[in-house]
């Protein structure tokens, strides 16, 4: 249309200068110029009420799902409307240059939302043209045609009608609407993002209101619940829950349990031993609703057992010590401040760095200080929350980080919890617990450590998989591995069991992998080693690191 535009303008100048040098044509380049806008105009507005169609499509699926407005945002030519799922959509404050059709979206008898034009149902081979898309069971596609489909518009350059597509453009129909008019209205007569806290309300130009939920605080939390929470058979536990946004909520229980909720409290109850119907294990579920509508879903794993299993997870809500080395009542003060050459790991003083989960499970740890000098490259287990997902920064300066992390949390503890706790030191005699690192029970009474996680550190991957000054990737044949030793209280050896942390060159350990150690039957306490095929002149060159979480005792 520019071209036709441009060739007409020059033609009529030709014919300007052939009939004198006195012509004035300013009137005519007037003339052209307001052509030039009006077409410009004319594709602005085939742009702009297509982006509205999709914004309109867009809402409607907001409406009917569980996508909610995080944000509306006004502009010099209309809004942006930013969804919780990360997209947005652009709606115009109205048409430079044309009128476009009247098209909207209109809710049927069977409850789905179809697109309208002059407000009647657009067909398209016999079928309704639905705004949001049909889903099959479990969310699959719909059925052949069920499929939502935005309309298209253009202006056809010939006719100057609005042409309207059904198809993703492959073919167009007339709508009998003219494009002219200088003062085109848009799809939406109006957005109102002030009036009501919950929703964002849009009215469409033929009255049609459209109400949206923002998106709000809504949030259902059982502190103290992540994972699998242990009973013994017949006991009640209290957890305290946290609510924000929740109108309403149910909670079902695996048969033979009881769970309620009242004042901020969730009552869990195993079965009794004797309930032999009942199931040992399963999911207290809470389905909790806010007040626009927005669902959530709540799991908490539970399972009873004839024991009480109490879990060191290295969280802060979880300690229930009497404070640490440092007087705190947390785990989280005794995360050094650097990985390599800090005061708690590397001290200044004769502080011999330790911790103790007094109260909850009773192990506790301290240093081995095997050189006498109280630092950590003297063997210990050090309290961690580092995560480096960068193989390139495997080395000592990152020693303390896993390579571990969680999708939903970030973190890189067990589950996606925040700590965990960090091994480094091996012996090379695989028998011997000489100068290892070790847990045992504070108050001196031996049990059962039911289970542990492992996992490896960055530091480790980065030697196994790249390579480092001392160490090559590995290869066929290759092995690293952990060695957990138990010890009676009578200072026998009471169980071992190997660990494969990386094998040959295609398998290194990346994630939390569950570790049971009940069959060493009561102990006092466990060391852990570390042996690599990796070796040269000084011993081991793949270094002697790996992370454990969430250890679980048993209590009779």
């Amino acid at each position: 249309m520019r071209k036709l535009v441009a060739f007409c303008a020059a033609a009529l100048v030709c014919g300007a200068m052939m009939t004198g040098c006195e012509y004035d044509d300013g009137d005519l380049w007037n003339k052209v110029g307001e052509l030039d806008s009006r077409v410009d105009g004319l594709e602005k507005t085939v742009g702009k009420t297509n982006s509205d169609l999709e914004a309109l499509r867009l809402l409607v699926e907001a409406m009917q799902g569980s996508v909610t407005i995080t944000a509306v945002e006004s502009g010099e030519d209309g809004y942006t409307i930013r969804f919780s799922d990360g997209t947005s959509a652009t709606i115009s404050d109205g048409r430079d240059g044309a009128n476009a059709p009247a098209l909207s979206v209109k809710m049927d008898t069977d409850g789905v939302w179809y697109w309208t034009l002059d407000g009647e149902f657009i067909t398209a081979d016999g079928r309704k043209l639905r705004v949001e898309g049909e889903k099959g069971e479990d969310g699959a596609p719909g059925a052949p045609g069920s499929d939502a489909v935005a309309p298209q518009v253009r202006i056809d350059a010939a006719t100057k009608m609005w042409e309207i597509s059904t198809d993703g453009g492959h073919s167009w129909t007339s709508t009998g609407v003219v494009a002219e008019g200088s003062n085109g209205e848009s799809l939406f007569a109006g957005v109102d993002a002030e009036s009501d806290a919950d929703w964002v309300i849009f009215t469409l130009a033929d009255g049609t209101e459209l109400r949206v939920a923002r998106t709000a605080a809504f949030d259902f939390v059982i502190e103290g619940a992540s994972g699998v929470s242990y009973f013994r058979f017949g006991a009640e536990r209290d957890y305290r829950v946290t609510t924000t946004g929740v109108a309403e909520y149910s909670i079902s229980k695996p048969d033979g349990w009881r769970a309620s909720c009242a004042d901020g409290v969730l009552t869990v109850t195993a079965p009794a031993a004797e309930n032999v119907w009942a199931e040992t294990s399963g999911e207290i579920v809470v389905h909790a609703t806010s007040r626009t509508g927005s669902c959530k879903i709540i799991r908490m794993g539970v399972e009873a057992l004839p024991y009480e299993l109490r879990i060191l997870t290295f969280e802060d809500e979880d300690y229930k010590g009497n404070g640490n080395m440092l007087g705190n009542a947390d785990w989280s003060s005794l995360v050094d401040e650097k990985q390599y050459g800090g005061p708690l790991l590397y001290p200044t003083d004769e502080e011999l760095y330790r911790w103790d989960d007094e109260n909850n499970t009773f192990l506790a740890s301290e240093f081995c200080n095997n050189y006498g000098d109280y630092q950590f490259w003297g063997k210990g287990l050090a309290i961690s929350d580092y995560v480096e997902r960068n193989l390139s920064n495997g080395d000592f300066n990152h020693q303390l980080a896993v390579y571990y992390k969680d999708p939903a949390t970030g973190f890189g503890g067990c589950g996606g919890s925040k700590n965990f706790c960090v091994h480094n030191g091996y012996n090379d005699d695989a028998d011997a617990t000489d100068g290892l690192p070790y847990l045992y029970f504070m108050d001196g009474e031996a049990r059962v450590i039911d289970h542990l996680y492992v996992t490896n550190t960055t530091y480790v991957l980065n030697s196994i998989k790249v390579g480092n000054g001392f160490s090559e990737p590995f290869a066929k044949g290759d092995l690293y591995k952990l060695i957990v030793i138990g010890m009676d209280e009578n200072g026998a050896e009471a169980g071992r069991k190997e660990v494969v942390l990386a094998k040959d060159d295609d398998y290194a350990l990346e994630s939390w992998e569950k570790v049971d150690l009940s069959s060493f039957g009561k102990v006092l306490m466990v060391y852990f080693n570390l042996s690599s095929t990796d070796v040269g002149d000084y011993g081991m060159n793949t270094p002697a690191y790996f992370a454990f979480d969430d250890v679980a005792v048993r209590f009779e």
